[in-house]
């Protein structure tokens, strides 16, 4: 199986007489057979509108996705361009570099919630060189296997049968239908508490994917043992169908990070369309997605302890406004900003963070800036009276943070503010000390966007305190 590893925004080309690979050595290529199968399948996951590469005559150019796609005779691995962002020469020709976008990657999808994986067994995560793909399956095989060994999913489920003894309710056009010559059977609905849940019928379906996936002896025996337990569970021809009939409760919320990994693999697995189609598998993430709720679930939990009485809300839940008002006095234009954040005076600061490259944007008017986002962020300001919102964007060389006023109606400083700040991810967040350096940055940004006419904060005795912990 060939690997390859290609950044973000990476380029893939296809092998043939006008491209010699001798000739251009940097570049990625692939056989031209090879590179039908990957156009192929981006072409399924296109139906869904979410294409991971852009196609040219002689080389797709991958997107805002990065993760891995296994194709038969193809493993391809996209990693996030985190050191672009600092003007460093593109890694991934060398072993070191690409583990190390890897493994922040990984710590990322972590807190991001978008892997099962709890903090204390992150660093167990720094010592991998394997295939992301390997990774994460090894993550949630093991997770799963721990979980189901304390009690797999249990709960009523209803039930249809051709019975000698009455049970539940009778269903008559069934009945009648089956049992015209027996009259010593009824044919009824009721409901049993089972295993034979919608949510074990899920993780079945998905173990069974999987374990075609890996090859890892490990990762094969954890899955095999998850099959052993869910044994009497229905084997499900069409477990995408059955995702939307899961319920999760009180009972069984601890499965709630294992049921979305399950919902990610089989979005992006690709079944047996036609013909001659060879199935595949990958597991994909949109940075911009990673990015926003990374920054939101680490200030969450390491800056706000440090900040008491502070609150952050993702999506702006419980505080979600409207921007107008139709006349029939229902709400229009639903404002979600990525990140609210309210003071303990009441007031709040929004931040949206934006994964992009600015420095390739400095050309543009307002620093690279677009005019889109300010519009944005100026009617979040409005909105939510804010004293500074903050458009946040991955750190680059060249450019510094800046503030933009917003003006009042005499065409003067208002006092509220929109501010392009930075933050250095281009580090090695497994060490405590650069996620302690990476939480004294973005505490600090919050503190400043709350100093102002509207809230007046001892910047100096909160910035003197250690941040501490360890995400």
């Amino acid at each position: 199986m060939k690997r390859i590893v290609i950044p973000e925004f990476g380029r893939i080309y296809r092998k043939g007489r006008s491209l010699n690979p001798e000739t251009h050595e940097n570049r990625i290529y692939l056989n031209a057979q090879l590179y039908k199968k990957l156009q192929q399948t981006d072409r399924y996951f296109s139906r869904n509108g979410q294409g991971i590469f852009t196609w040219y005559a002689n080389h797709a150019q991958a997107r805002q996705w990065v993760g891995v796609i296994q194709l038969p005779g193809l493993l391809l691995e996209i990693l996030p361009k985190i050191d672009a962002f600092t003007g460093t020469e593109s890694p991934f020709y060398k072993k070191t570099k690409t583990n190390e976008a890897r493994k922040n990657l990984l710590y990322m999808l972590a807190i991001a919630g978008h892997v099962p994986v709890r903090s204390r067994d992150l660093a167990k995560l720094t010592n991998r060189k394997a295939p992301l793909s390997e990774t994460l399956i090894s993550i949630f095989a093991t997770r799963l296997l721990a979980e189901v060994l304390k009690g797999a999913d249990r709960s009523y489920v209803y039930k249809e049968d051709n019975m000698r003894c009455f049970k539940g309710r009778l269903i008559v056009n069934r009945h009648l239908l089956k049992n015209t010559g027996h009259r010593e059977r009824f044919y009824c609905l009721y409901d049993e508490f089972s295993d034979d849940t919608p949510l074990n019928q899920l993780f079945k379906s998905v173990c069974r994917t999987l374990l075609d996936v890996t090859k890892t002896p490990a990762t094969q025996d954890r899955l095999r043992n998850c099959l052993l337990i869910f044994d009497e569970v229905s084997d499900n021809p069409y477990p995408q169908r059955t995702i939307d009939r899961v319920f999760l409760n009180r009972q069984n919320e601890r499965f709630d990070d294992l049921y979305n990994f399950c919902r990610l693999v089989l979005s992006r697995h690709a079944p047996t369309v036609s013909a001659g189609w060879e199935k595949s598998f990958s597991l994909l993430f949109d940075m911009n997605k990673v990015f926003e709720r990374f920054i939101a679930a680490f200030i969450k939990k390491q800056v706000l302890p440090d900040l008491p009485g502070y609150r952050l809300y993702p999506q702006a839940r419980r505080n979600r406004r409207y921007l107008l008002q139709s006349p029939a006095g229902q709400g229009v234009l639903r404002l979600e900003p990525d990140i609210l954040i309210q003071s303990p005076t009441g007031h709040f600061q929004v931040i949206d963070t934006k994964w992009k490259d600015l420095s390739s944007a400095a050309r543009k008017t307002y620093s690279g800036a677009s005019r889109s986002d300010l519009y944005q962020l100026f009617a979040y300001s409005e909105r939510y009276r804010c004293s500074k919102s903050i458009l946040l964007y991955p750190k680059v060389p060249g450019i510094s943070e800046f503030d933009l006023n917003i003006l009042d109606d005499s065409g003067r400083a208002s006092g509220s503010k929109i501010g392009v700040n930075f933050v250095n991810i281009n580090r090695d967040l497994h060490l405590p000390i650069e996620r302690q350096m990476l939480a004294a940055e973005l505490k600090q940004m919050v503190l400043e966007g709350f100093i102002g006419e509207f809230d007046v904060i001892d910047a100096e005795n909160y910035n003197n305190k250690e941040v501490g912990g360890s995400a």
